[in-house]
Protein backbone atom coordinates (compact mmCIF):
# COMPACT_ATOMS: atom_id res chain seq x y z
CA UNK A 1 0.00 0.00 0.00
CA UNK A 2 1.43 3.57 -0.95
CA UNK A 3 3.35 5.52 1.66
CA UNK A 4 0.39 8.74 1.51
CA UNK A 5 -2.62 6.09 1.87
CA UNK A 6 -1.40 4.37 5.11
CA UNK A 7 -0.70 7.44 6.44
CA UNK A 8 -4.53 9.01 5.63
CA UNK A 9 -5.61 6.20 7.29
CA UNK A 10 -4.03 6.47 10.07
CA UNK A 11 -4.95 10.08 10.79
CA UNK A 12 -8.75 8.91 9.70
CA UNK A 13 -8.75 6.25 12.81
CA UNK A 14 -7.17 8.83 15.01
CA UNK A 15 -9.67 11.72 14.22
CA UNK A 16 -12.46 8.77 15.05
CA UNK A 17 -10.70 7.60 18.20
CA UNK A 18 -10.49 11.08 19.34
CA UNK A 19 -14.53 11.56 18.36
CA UNK A 20 -15.12 8.65 20.17
CA UNK A 21 -13.77 9.48 23.23
CA UNK A 22 -15.30 13.09 23.58
CA UNK A 23 -11.85 15.20 22.51
CA UNK A 24 -11.89 18.77 22.74
CA UNK A 25 -9.04 20.78 20.79
CA UNK A 26 -6.28 21.91 23.48
CA UNK A 27 -7.87 25.57 24.76
CA UNK A 28 -5.61 28.70 23.62
CA UNK A 29 -4.65 30.39 26.42
CA UNK A 30 -5.44 34.72 25.98
CA UNK A 31 -2.01 35.24 25.31
CA UNK A 32 -1.59 32.81 22.40
CA UNK A 33 -4.60 34.29 21.08
CA UNK A 34 -3.36 38.10 21.76
CA UNK A 35 -0.60 36.86 19.91
CA UNK A 36 -1.75 35.22 16.77
CA UNK A 37 -4.45 38.61 16.42
CA UNK A 38 -1.40 40.94 16.36
CA UNK A 39 0.29 38.65 13.46
CA UNK A 40 -3.13 38.74 11.60
CA UNK A 41 -3.20 42.19 12.16
CA UNK A 42 0.69 42.33 10.89
CA UNK A 43 -0.33 40.51 8.07
CA UNK A 44 -3.50 42.88 7.24
CA UNK A 45 -1.11 45.75 7.35
CA UNK A 46 1.37 44.62 4.96
CA UNK A 47 -1.12 43.20 2.26
CA UNK A 48 -2.66 47.08 2.87
CA UNK A 49 0.13 48.58 1.79
CA UNK A 50 1.58 46.62 -0.81
CA UNK A 51 -1.69 47.26 -2.43
CA UNK A 52 -0.97 50.67 -2.36
CA UNK A 53 2.47 50.49 -3.94
CA UNK A 54 1.07 47.85 -6.71
CA UNK A 55 -1.72 50.50 -7.20
CA UNK A 56 0.98 53.42 -8.00
CA UNK A 57 3.79 51.57 -9.24
CA UNK A 58 3.35 51.63 -13.10
CA UNK A 59 6.78 50.92 -14.04
CA UNK A 60 6.52 47.76 -11.50
CA UNK A 61 9.41 48.26 -9.34
CA UNK A 62 8.04 47.33 -6.33
CA UNK A 63 8.39 50.86 -5.27
CA UNK A 64 7.05 54.44 -5.45
CA UNK A 65 9.25 56.40 -7.55
CA UNK A 66 8.45 60.55 -6.91
CA UNK A 67 6.11 60.92 -9.07
CA UNK A 68 4.33 58.51 -7.58
CA UNK A 69 4.50 59.55 -4.59
CA UNK A 70 2.93 63.10 -5.84
CA UNK A 71 0.26 60.97 -7.09
CA UNK A 72 -0.96 58.92 -4.02
CA UNK A 73 -0.36 62.19 -1.92
CA UNK A 74 -2.62 64.01 -4.90
CA UNK A 75 -5.35 61.10 -4.11
CA UNK A 76 -5.21 61.09 -0.35
CA UNK A 77 -5.18 64.63 0.07
CA UNK A 78 -9.22 65.74 0.86
CA UNK A 79 -7.94 69.18 2.62
CA UNK A 80 -7.33 70.57 -0.64
CA UNK A 81 -9.34 70.81 -4.05
CA UNK A 82 -8.98 66.99 -5.63
CA UNK A 83 -6.39 67.06 -8.36
CA UNK A 84 -3.90 69.73 -5.44
CA UNK A 85 -0.23 68.14 -5.66
CA UNK A 86 1.77 68.64 -2.39
CA UNK A 87 4.15 71.48 -2.70
CA UNK A 88 7.76 70.66 -3.59
CA UNK A 89 9.01 70.99 -0.54
CA UNK A 90 6.50 69.09 0.91
CA UNK A 91 7.71 66.19 -0.99
CA UNK A 92 10.93 66.74 0.03
CA UNK A 93 10.17 66.97 3.08
CA UNK A 94 8.55 63.23 3.26
CA UNK A 95 11.22 61.73 0.93
CA UNK A 96 14.09 63.05 3.28
CA UNK A 97 12.37 61.52 6.60
CA UNK A 98 11.13 58.38 4.96
CA UNK A 99 13.59 57.29 2.18
CA UNK A 100 15.91 55.30 4.45
CA UNK A 101 17.45 53.49 1.56
CA UNK A 102 18.57 57.26 0.19
CA UNK A 103 17.37 56.19 -3.28
CA UNK A 104 14.43 59.00 -3.80
CA UNK A 105 12.06 56.04 -3.85
CA UNK A 106 9.49 54.78 -1.12
CA UNK A 107 8.82 50.95 -0.59
CA UNK A 108 6.08 49.24 1.17
CA UNK A 109 8.36 49.13 4.79
CA UNK A 110 8.87 53.30 4.45
CA UNK A 111 5.18 54.19 3.62
CA UNK A 112 2.90 53.73 6.55
CA UNK A 113 5.20 56.38 8.28
CA UNK A 114 4.94 58.53 5.57
CA UNK A 115 1.50 58.23 4.85
CA UNK A 116 0.86 59.01 8.64
CA UNK A 117 2.52 61.92 8.35
CA UNK A 118 1.14 62.92 5.66
CA UNK A 119 -3.07 62.47 6.99
CA UNK A 120 -1.76 64.21 10.62
CA UNK A 121 -0.34 67.17 8.53
CA UNK A 122 -3.75 67.12 6.05
CA UNK A 123 -6.04 67.11 8.70
CA UNK A 124 -4.44 70.02 10.55
CA UNK A 125 -3.62 71.87 7.68
CA UNK A 126 -5.95 74.60 8.69
CA UNK A 127 -4.61 75.16 12.25
CA UNK A 128 -0.44 74.55 11.27
CA UNK A 129 -1.55 77.36 8.18
CA UNK A 130 -2.57 79.83 10.55
CA UNK A 131 -0.23 79.62 13.42
CA UNK A 132 2.27 80.18 10.90
CA UNK A 133 0.83 83.17 9.39
CA UNK A 134 1.10 84.47 13.59
CA UNK A 135 4.35 83.64 14.12
CA UNK A 136 5.59 84.35 10.46
CA UNK A 137 6.51 87.88 11.67
CA UNK A 138 9.19 88.06 9.27
CA UNK A 139 6.98 86.60 6.19
CA UNK A 140 8.86 84.26 4.71
CA UNK A 141 7.07 81.75 4.64
CA UNK A 142 9.02 79.99 7.36
CA UNK A 143 9.62 80.12 11.36
CA UNK A 144 12.75 81.36 12.48
CA UNK A 145 14.19 80.19 15.97
CA UNK A 146 13.01 83.32 17.57
CA UNK A 147 9.47 83.11 15.59
CA UNK A 148 9.24 79.30 16.88
CA UNK A 149 10.41 79.91 20.25
CA UNK A 150 7.27 82.73 20.75
CA UNK A 151 5.10 79.39 18.99
CA UNK A 152 6.60 77.10 21.95
CA UNK A 153 5.82 79.60 23.89
CA UNK A 154 2.13 79.68 22.89
CA UNK A 155 1.85 75.87 23.34
CA UNK A 156 2.94 75.89 26.82
CA UNK A 157 0.33 77.69 28.09
CA UNK A 158 2.26 81.32 27.75
CA UNK A 159 5.25 80.01 29.56
CA UNK A 160 8.52 80.84 28.72
CA UNK A 161 10.39 78.34 26.84
CA UNK A 162 13.79 78.14 27.90
CA UNK A 163 16.51 78.49 24.72
CA UNK A 164 17.79 75.04 24.99
CA UNK A 165 14.41 73.85 24.33
CA UNK A 166 13.99 75.87 21.47
CA UNK A 167 17.38 74.52 20.03
CA UNK A 168 16.64 70.78 20.40
CA UNK A 169 13.10 71.24 18.73
CA UNK A 170 14.53 73.17 15.60
CA UNK A 171 17.08 70.50 15.44
CA UNK A 172 15.05 67.95 14.99
CA UNK A 173 12.42 69.53 13.29
CA UNK A 174 13.76 71.33 10.70
CA UNK A 175 14.73 68.29 8.54
CA UNK A 176 15.67 70.76 5.32
CA UNK A 177 18.73 71.93 7.77
CA UNK A 178 17.86 75.54 6.45
CA UNK A 179 17.34 77.06 10.10
CA UNK A 180 14.24 78.09 9.79
CA UNK A 181 10.52 75.44 10.26
CA UNK A 182 8.50 75.13 7.05
CA UNK A 183 4.82 73.79 6.82
CA UNK A 184 5.49 70.39 7.77
CA UNK A 185 8.44 71.05 9.67
CA UNK A 186 6.23 72.63 12.18
CA UNK A 187 3.92 70.27 12.25
CA UNK A 188 7.00 67.87 13.19
CA UNK A 189 8.13 70.31 15.88
CA UNK A 190 4.34 70.94 17.22
CA UNK A 191 4.69 67.12 17.71
CA UNK A 192 7.62 66.57 19.15
CA UNK A 193 7.39 69.98 21.80
CA UNK A 194 3.87 67.88 23.04
CA UNK A 195 6.20 64.44 23.81
CA UNK A 196 8.43 66.56 25.39
CA UNK A 197 6.68 68.39 27.69
CA UNK A 198 5.46 64.78 27.98
CA UNK A 199 8.28 63.07 29.30
CA UNK A 200 9.22 66.23 30.95
CA UNK A 201 5.85 66.01 33.40
CA UNK A 202 6.51 62.14 33.83
CA UNK A 203 10.22 63.12 35.27
CA UNK A 204 8.79 65.83 37.52
CA UNK A 205 6.15 63.24 38.99
CA UNK A 206 9.13 60.52 39.36
CA UNK A 207 11.28 62.88 41.45
CA UNK A 208 7.92 64.29 43.24
CA UNK A 209 7.12 60.80 44.18
CA UNK A 210 10.55 60.12 45.32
Amino acid sequence: MPVGNVAAIVGARRASKQRNHGYRPTPVSSAEQRRQEAAWQEYKRKVKLNKIIKAYDTNKTGKLERSQVVKLLTDIDSSTPPGTPPSEDQVDFLLKCYDKAGDESINASELEELLSCWSTYTENRQMFESKLEKYDISKTGKLSKEELKAYLTDLNGGLEVEDAEVDWVMSHADVMGDGELNRMELARATSLWYAFVEKKNQNSQCCTVL
